[in-house]
């Protein structure tokens, strides 16, 4: 290889790195907050982008513009919901009480469905 073919293929290489490393830092808008992660041994789950939340019989709903709205028993995701809340609801009930509040009033895009 001659060269100024091994430079431009080493400047080729050197531009695709600053392109994968530029390209992991994003800003953020003010006043909003990143998704709900694992916390208190739980991992909340969305319907469009909403976190779910459940009242105490175990029926998903999230918070549209403040106000509750249940997730209909006719959605394709109803029954994954529901099992979701079977199988993790002691440790909703700890993240509930402690970082679920935080979420209500926000819609998370990449967690649509």
């Amino acid at each position: 290889m001659k060269v100024s073919g091994l430079r431009g293929w080493a400047a080729g290489l050197a531009l695709s790195a600053i392109g994968v490393v530029a390209s992991g830092c994003y800003a953020e808008a003010e006043g909003t907050i990143p998704p709900p992660q694992y916390e208190y041994g739980y991992a909340p789950v969305y319907y469009d982008g909403y976190v779910v939340y459940y009242d105490e019989g175990g029926r998903p709903y999230y918070y549209l513009n403040g106000a509750v709205q249940f997730v209909p028993p006719t959605s394709p995701l109803y029954l994954g919901l529901v099992e979701h809340w079977h199988t993790f609801g002691p440790h909703y009930r700890d993240w509930n009480v402690h970082a679920g509040e935080r979420y209500r009033t926000y819609r998370f895009h990449g967690h649509r469905r």
